[in-house]
């Protein structure tokens, strides 16, 4: 075959890989573009109490296009939220610095293959086989140990904050496998937790001081760290929950036990933040320190499972989907301050937001008797599904339906349930059941959200924007999985670790 024919070949290839990359539109780009949409929807966000402070960040390249803080660092002492030294917990989001440093290990030789099994590398204690099979570094990369829950939480004391974790600890805290290792992606922090011990192992470090000499220091993160204690840095928002015609209330500073430190205990900036976005998006190019080679950066962004076509799927800990002809690698995180992280390499576009507080208390809550005056509605808490629908359709525009398609609506209605996450119940079912109803006029509901249109094969997407509280268990997009009958036996949301299946 002559070079020509081979350079032609490959590039069909990739156009059946990528049919017509979409870009974000020149015009949203623009600073003042970006500005003026942020303040009349954070705005907006702010004033009826869904958060009591915000941070957004908008990268192009290797430039900071926007950057600017929302509401109050505190809202007693009226401190605002100040993009570069107002610190948040990013929760979830630290899973993609464990997959990048996993990548650099693997770089470096220290790894050999990542369809390694991880007792490889682990010193302090041995995985006991899943079914007869040993559990692999991309198994948990990818959500895919099989784990029975998280493990038992350890109370945050001198002897659990001091890292590495002691071999007993560590033994004392794993959990039990619940299903077959690479059967499906389900969101596993423990699967995190153990990429934490065995980079620790690997390279003697405890995680805290790998990832600050290895990326933090490197990217020039000077307020971001993982942080293991109980006890806030002087500049962490205070999250605040708002009564109506009352007052604020303050809200303790969230912890994580330590044995997951390397699932959620980062803390960062939005300015630091933007610096992890190029990091990303650069791929090791431009003026900035590279964290690793270009071949590695490619596999760290590139997907290596998905549950179902149509779905998202995973790189090293990154999800990645497909969003409007835009490939889309994102993390979102929880731990009462939210957090999600977007990348849009076709568009060489990154965007971090980072919330904290926000909606009423919780019916046990504390009231305090006097306080900061709430003036003005409460409206409910924002949340991560809400804020991506925000966030893309702004960006990338709306996912399109078609609201004329006959499609046969009886082979998806009936009810779902959750996949067993861990032996919670006799059923092991964690949450109630998924109801799909017919809506009457062509479309379904789901999970009492509608109306869902189709939208491709097995797919149907919602006709209006979701609701800014929208939080885990909502989605704007759900792809089903038929059977050999033709009747629908799974469904997933589009961007997804984990499935419902149909009841019995």
């Amino acid at each position: 075959m002559t070079k020509t024919r081979s350079l032609f070949v490959l590039a069909l290839a990739l156009m059946a890989v990528r049919p017509g990359a979409a870009e974000v539109p020149a015009a949203k780009l623009r600073p003042a573009a970006i500005e003026k949409w942020a303040d009349d929807v954070f705005g907006q966000v702010v004033k009826d109490h869904r958060v009591s402070g915000l941070g957004f960040t908008v990268i192009q390249g290797d430039k900071v296009l926007f950057m600017k803080g929302y509401g109050y660092q505190d809202v007693a002492s009226r401190k605002p939220f100040d993009p570069t030294t107002t610190q948040t917990r990013i929760a979830s989001t630290t899973k993609q610095f464990i997959g990048v440093s996993v990548a650099q290990l693997l770089e470096r030789g220290k790894i050999a293959s990542l369809n390694d099994p991880v007792n490889k590398y682990l010193k302090r204690f041995q995985l006991p086989k899943n079914n007869g099979e040993d559990v692999l570094i991309w198994d948990l990369l990818t959500h895919r140990g099989g784990f029975a829950g998280n493990g038992k939480n350890l109370d945050i004391a001198p002897e659990t904050t001091k890292t590495p974790l002691s071999a007993d600890i560590v033994k004392s805290v794993m959990p039990d496998f619940w299903r077959k290792r690479d059967s499906v992606s389900v969101y596993c922090n423990i699967c995190s937790g153990v990429l934490g011990f065995m980079i620790e192992d690997i390279t003697g470090q405890g995680l805290p001081d790998y990832l600050r000499d290895n990326i933090y220091k490197p990217l020039g993160m000077t307020n971001t760290e993982l942080a293991i204690g109980d006890q806030p840095p002087p500049n962490m928002a205070v999250q605040y929950a708002f009564v109506e015609n009352g007052v604020a209330v303050p809200l303790p500073y969230p912890t994580l036990s330590p044995h997951l430190a390397a699932a959620g205990s980062n803390i960062s900036t939005t300015a630091d933040m933007s610096k992890w976005l190029i990091a990303n998006i650069m791929e090791g190019n431009g003026t900035g320190k590279a964290l690793l080679n270009q071949k590695t950066w490619d596999l760290v962004h590139t997907q290596y499972r998905q549950s179902i076509p149509g779905a998202s799927g995973f790189g090293m800990h990154f999800f990645t989907y497909d969003y409007n002809g835009e490939r889309l690698m994102e993390q979102y995180g929880s731990l009462q301050h939210y957090s999600m992280f977007f990348l849009m390499p076709d568009s060489d576009v990154g965007i971090f937001m980072t919330l904290v507080g926000g909606g009423a208390p919780r019916p046990d809550a504390e009231i305090p008797k006097a306080g900061v005056k709430v003036e003005g509605k409460v409206l409910p808490q924002m949340s991560h599904a809400g804020m991506r629908d925000l966030v893309l359709s702004h960006f990338l525009g709306t996912l399109p339906y078609d609201k004329n398609a006959k499609v046969d609506l009886a082979r998806y209605t009936g009810l779902y349930n959750d996949i067993p996450r861990q032996p919670q119940t006799t059923s092991g079912q964690v949450r109630p059941p998924m109801e799909v109803k017919d809506s009457g006029d062509g479309g379904l509901i789901i999970d009492g959200r509608g109306t869902f249109r189709p939208s491709g094969p097995n797919t149907f997407t919602l006709d209006h924007p979701l609701e800014l509280d929208a939080g885990f268990g909502a989605a704007n997009r759900y792809i089903f999985k038929v059977d050999a009958s033709g009747k629908a036996s799974e469904i997933y949301q589009h961007v997804n670790a984990g499935r419902f299946e149909r009841a019995p």
